[in-house]
């Protein structure tokens, strides 16, 4: 039970919404057997893992999933909810549908317009300390992600999932409605009840159940995935299944993996409501592990962690995703911007603070912005009200009661006011995007947020079909598959997460038929 309450604890704190609190509860089916059968197992209840099991059941394979945590949805009940997309049904609805054609949404990838060029390893920004020219396995994975994102936001859309009015200058990010992704989670699992999946929490995978590979060509030594161990409320139980989908997560939690794999990175806290809170436990590693001991390669394990800004724990402060959508700069102590907010948004803003060593960065906008379209989204009232923000009628009142220096603020804001007014943009670092303007009274200064990692990157290589690849030859290991952030051939974002899921389902599905 205290595992339980501090479950929703995390949820409640990250304010997705109420639902998302009541959502982390156990949704199991009872354990009658120590041996079962089925046509494919899915490993981990998070986006990938429950849209997998969706695609696989519809698919009419008999589907078991299991997960170790108490409850399920993953770490994606508690995401903003911004789809990565090219041209799907709502930009029709927005007429967008040109500017996020999906060969302009590829080239974007391909530039690195949301992480990382693909030819360079994916180190998440390209300004990263530890960015490197390593050539990505098989760019093909993600290229099969992108033309599956418009059918991602229409699986969303066809539970109930409703999204908001898309930033032509940004069209391919697709923001859904606030409190979509507890939402979306819960309706996946009504799905499979629905679809007679049984589906158990608390119950942890310990190891793949494998036979000989005695396929044409495989090595003397390679093996075959036929079906789990694992363990639940104290018994230990197998299920044979001709289709093994490991969709566990990444290994934020892994002090191995991380220290091994991510050295530059491993003493970052991890966080997300704020320092050191509000990401649930669990992230160790084990569905990369398991893949490597049955003989899987891995890739881009070296790679940065998803990273994110959070305030001090007992703190608010405004979510940097702001910047996608709202006038706002970010300011260190001095009151000196060190970016160009909009473009290196979230998380690029992050990892110039750990670059540049700032302990720690505010955030500043004005009325114009607090009583904006995106006031509610954002919670800027609330954030006034715990604290989160303080509002004054001039510069220097503002800085002081942030904490920061109200010289320097007052001459960032007048460079900004300055190459506004001249129309010249941005001098400082060539912001040119239409939310560049100055500021006027009042105003408003947030209290300082911090980077933080939320999720690694990186895990089993896999092909366009999400089959684990063997590391001694390349091969596909029959059986296998991995996606999510287990598999390390593609980026963490919610689409391509789902769209894995979509994939790898629809896939072990059609695999299993034919054992």
């Amino acid at each position: 039970m205290e595992r339980r309450r501090f479950l929703k604890s995390i949820l409640a704190s990250a304010a997705v919404s109420s639902g998302a609190a009541a959502f982390a509860q156990k949704e199991t089916t009872s354990l009658k057997a120590q041996h079962m059968d089925a046509d494919v197992v899915i490993v981990g209840a998070g986006f990938a893992g429950l849209s997998a099991a969706v695609a696989a059941a519809r698919a009419g394979a008999r589907t078991i999933v299991l997960e170790k945590r108490a409850y399920v949805g993953g770490d994606g009940i508690l995401s903003a909810g911004i789809i990565a997309s090219a041209a799907s049904i709502v930009h029709a609805e927005q007429g967008l549908s040109e500017a996020a054609d999906l060969e302009k949404y590829w080239a974007a990838l391909e530039r690195g317009a949301f992480d990382e060029p693909l030819s360079k390893v994916r180190d998440n920004m390209p300004n990263s300390p530890a960015y490197s020219g390593i050539v990505k396995h098989d760019p093909r994975v993600l290229r099969r992600c992108a033309e599956m994102s418009s059918t991602v936001i229409a699986f969303l859309r066809s539970f109930g999932i409703q999204f908001q009015p898309i930033n032509p200058l940004q069209p391919f990010l697709t923001p859904s409605k606030p409190s979509s992704m507890p939402q979306f989670a819960q309706a996946l699992v009504d799905e499979l009840k629905r679809l007679q999946v049984r589906l158990l929490t608390d119950a942890e995978v310990v190891r793949i159940v494998t036979e000989k590979d005695t396929s044409a060509h495989a090595p003397q030594t390679a093996l075959r995935a036929a079906g789990i161990e694992a363990r639940h409320e104290g018994k230990s139980f197998v299920i044979s299944a001709p289709s093994i989908v490991l969709a566990t997560g990444g290994f934020i939690d892994n002090k191995h993996l991380l220290n091994r794999y991510k050295r530059i990175w491993a003493n970052i806290p991890k966080g997300f409501v704020a320092v050191g809170q509000g990401v649930p436990g669990g992230h160790n590693g084990d569905g990369i592990t398991m893949g490597r001991l049955v003989g899987a390669a891995i890739e881009d394990m070296e790679s940065m962690p998803k990273l994110f800004a959070a305030p001090k724990a007992g703190q608010k402060s405004p979510s940097w995703i702001l910047f996608d959508t709202d006038t706002a700069y970010l300011v260190d102590k001095q009151g000196q911007r060190f970016c160009d907010e909009h473009k290196s948004r979230y998380a690029g803003c992050a990892l110039e603070c750990f670059r540049q060593k700032i302990d720690g960065a505010f955030v500043v906008f004005d009325e114009k912005t607090f009583s904006g379209p995106n006031k509610n989204r954002w919670r800027y009232e609330e954030l006034l009200s715990q604290k989160g923000l303080f509002k004054a009628n001039t510069i220097e009142e503002a800085a002081a009661a942030a904490g920061i220096s109200p010289d320097g603020l007052r001459k960032t804001l007048e460079t900004i006011s300055t190459d506004a007014v001249n129309g010249q943009g941005d001098t400082a670092f060539g912001r040119r995007d239409a939310l560049f303007r100055a500021l006027k009274p009042p105003y408003y200064v947030s209290t300082p947020s911090y980077p933080v990692c939320f999720k690694t990157e990186g895990g089993l290589e896999v092909n366009p079909n999400f089959q684990a690849l063997r590391a001694a030859d390349d091969a596909p290991i029959p059986g296998l598959y991995a996606a999510g952030a287990t598999c390390g051939s593609i980026s963490t974002r919610l689409c391509d997460v789902i769209a894995s899921g979509l994939i790898v389902g629809s896939t072990s599905a059609t695999a299993s038929r034919r054992k």
